[in-house]
């Protein structure tokens, strides 16, 4: 007991001695941090303009159809798309009964009785009435993989249209009257465009069949290999279709997918059935759009300095450049907690006119790596590319904080001339099915019909352009 109170007292003593008489530092010690900075704005003016683009990338998940009148340039905006169907090994959905319950039968063969093409409409711009012409071509060989496609990717001068194949025109107008009001008045209904191939069909060997869908069936149990998965059945016995705008005007479809539906009647326990078995375009296969714009008319409306546009599809983006320099400077020391910025749409569209919509997602990337984005398919990083949504409210687009794109910027500085400058693209974006709103699953170029008018260009009547800047400066 002696020996451990004389250990306390020595633990003690050596415990007092290590501590420093001076007290200056004493409270300092317990404020917050933030008492030895203080908070600095500034406001700085940003230059912007409108940027001409030919032509993007597109990884859009859905394809347009159609041609409309852009009611601010008075031009044409046609559009056309090429797809694949989708056939996963074993999948019920598309896999046909043993040959010897087929019913429908001909010449000791067997046949599709009948079979179709749908186009299914996910949202449309312009007027549901407007009549409209399209032709639709088989592909003599599939869209290649392993490319980049863009939007003016144009399977005609590609050489890939089977000259010898299908070739169909049809008349249609969004609205199909052919169904009844009851049906189209349901929520789920998706208006779709129909397309018979009920022609006899020759294939690439010169053998006939009673139509389209009888020569899929026919190959399907002559050749059961071809239809292992969706690489074969393409490259094998289906390599897909190209639908052209030919005519009409007043109507941009958005397709949700593409159906190739075959009619075929089975004997199944003593019962006649009727089965639809039907081969889906989908993201998992090649679709491209062929966009044509009048280039003129853009080129003229790039050209106005009053304001700046972001259009789609492939039209125009906007440009800024950032004022790094005049950021940095006195700042040297100095950290950025802060960097705030927003572009502001004009609402000057008369009520009797067609008023296209504004993109809901707008992405701020460097002006060098746009096509290494998309071609990437890479995913917003907060560093060096950013992206927001529409401000319905106040009709804006707002980036809350580039404060890590200033200080790449700054940097990586005369590395190339656009080393200050960044882009405004519109994008579709999809959401991970996460809570976290701003964790996107998939960007892409929008390829939708969109407008935008932003306050900014080298002559803006308005108040320019700023980017709101907090510095937090030692004191």
């Amino acid at each position: 007991m002696k020996a451990k109170w004389i250990a306390g007292i020595v633990l003690t003593a050596l415990a007092f001695s290590a501590c420093d008489d001076n007290t200056d530092d004493v409270g300092a010690s317990l404020t917050n941090r933030l008492d030895k900075f203080q908070i600095v704005t500034d406001t700085f003016a940003v230059s912007t303009r409108s940027l001409l683009v030919d032509s993007v990338i597109t990884h859009s998940k859905y394809t347009y159809l159609g041609r409309i009148k852009d009611p601010e340039t008075g031009a044409y905006v046609t559009s056309s798309y090429s797809t694949q169907f989708m056939h996963l090994e074993e999948t019920t959905t598309v896999t046909f009964p043993s040959k010897d319950q087929i019913l429908s039968v001909e010449d000791g063969e067997v046949i599709a009785d009948s079979c179709h093409l749908n186009i299914y409409i996910n949202s449309f711009v312009g007027d549901s009435l407007a009549p409209m012409k399209l032709k639709v071509y088989e592909l003599n060989t599939p869209v290649p993989e392993g490319k980049t496609y863009y939007s003016d990717y144009d399977p005609e001068e590609e050489g890939i249209i089977r000259t010898d194949g299908i070739c169909k025109e049809k008349s249609y107008t969004k609205t199909n009257f052919l169904v009844s009001d009851s049906l189209r008045q349901t929520s789920n209904y998706m208006s779709y465009i129909n397309i018979t191939l009920n022609e006899p069909y020759t294939d690439k060997e010169g053998k006939t069949y009673k139509n389209y869908g009888t020569y899929i069936l026919r190959s399907f149990y002559e050749h059961p290999e071809r239809f292992k998965n969706s690489y074969s059945f393409t490259h094998d016995v289906c390599p897909g279709f190209y639908f052209k705008t030919t005519g009409g005007l007043g109507l941009m479809s958005e397709v949700y997918t593409t159906e190739l539906v075959l009619y075929i009647r089975y004997s199944k326990n003593g019962n006649s059935i009727n089965s639809a078995k039907v081969f889906t375009s989908t993201e998992e296969v090649i679709q491209t759009n062929n966009i044509i714009n009048d280039k003129e008319r853009m080129k003229q409306l790039a050209t106005d300095n009053t304001c700046t546009y972001i259009k789609t599809p492939a039209g125009i983006f906007t440009e800024v450049t950032i004022p790094v320099d005049d950021i940095k400077k006195g700042h040297e020391a100095d950290s950025i907690s802060s960097a705030q910025i927003s572009f502001y749409c004009y609402n000057d569209v008369s009520e009797d006119e067609l008023q296209l919509n504004d993109a809901k997602y707008l992405l701020m990337i460097p002006r060098d790596d746009i096509n290494s984005f998309f071609e990437n398919k890479s995913l917003p990083n907060y560093t060096t590319s950013f992206i927001t949504t529409l401000n319905t409210s106040t009709n804006s687009y707002t980036f809350q904080n580039i404060t890590n794109l200033i200080s790449h910027m700054n940097d990586c500085r005369n590395q190339s001339e656009n080393w200050n400058k960044v882009v405004l693209v519109p994008v579709e974006a999809t959401l991970s099915n996460t809570t976290n709103s701003t964790d996107f699953r998939k960007v892409s170029n929008l390829m939708s019909l969109t407008s935008s008018k932003l306050i900014g260009g080298s002559a803006n009547p308005h108040a320019p352009v700023t980017i709101n800047v907090i510095y937090n400066q030692f004191k």
